[in-house]
């Protein structure tokens, strides 16, 4: 997020600061804030049940967020990214309420795909997934199937990112 006018010019610095804020910094603030009064267990959110209460907390801050880019006039390209997220961290809450999908694969495949954005970078990102999803299988925070749907959510946010991308 804070990096999007790197790659984009047509972005602001204020846009991107605004939608770190409401996209990553807030939502660390809320889980950091349910470890320290014993809401989770951990930071990681191992325990399926307690994710849903943070999940919701922050789709409201990516809400808030939203309408405080549409106040400021934000690019449709900050737009798109920031429904990625709240379309990715939404397929997730949807998921977990059954299964209990590895976020950090959904996320990290979304970003390092979306980064790369083409050939030259594509082997690295497959590394550092495979790197990614290696550690959550060793570490028994998730099962090889859950990293799988972490992969797969990931892949599939990527797309959609992509394909908004193109309409606007």
């Amino acid at each position: 997020m804070i990096g999007t006018p790197l790659r984009h010019n047509g972005i602001s610095w204020v846009e991107a600061v605004a939608a770190t804020t409401f996209t990553i910094i807030i939502p660390w603030l809320f889980l950091v804030l349910a470890k320290f009064r014993g809401g989770v267990s951990d930071l990681h959110v191992t325990q399926r049940s307690q994710r849903h209460k943070i999940f919701a907390l922050t789709a409201v801050s990516i809400l808030c967020g939203l309408a405080l880019l549409g106040w400021l006039g934000a690019s449709a390209t900050m737009f798109v990214e920031v429904l990625s997220i709240l379309a990715g961290l939404l397929t997730v809450a949807l998921i977990n309420l059954w299964w209990k999908v590895s976020v950090h694969l959904a996320v990290g495949c979304y970003v390092v795909l979306h980064v790369s954005a083409g050939d030259a970078f594509l082997a690295p990102a497959i590394m550092f997934i495979a790197l990614l999803s290696w550690s959550r299988i060793r570490s028994s925070q998730h099962t090889a199937s859950q990293v799988c749907g972490g992969v797969m959510v990931g892949v599939l946010i990527s797309y959609f990112s992509s394909q908004l991308a193109l309409l606007g």
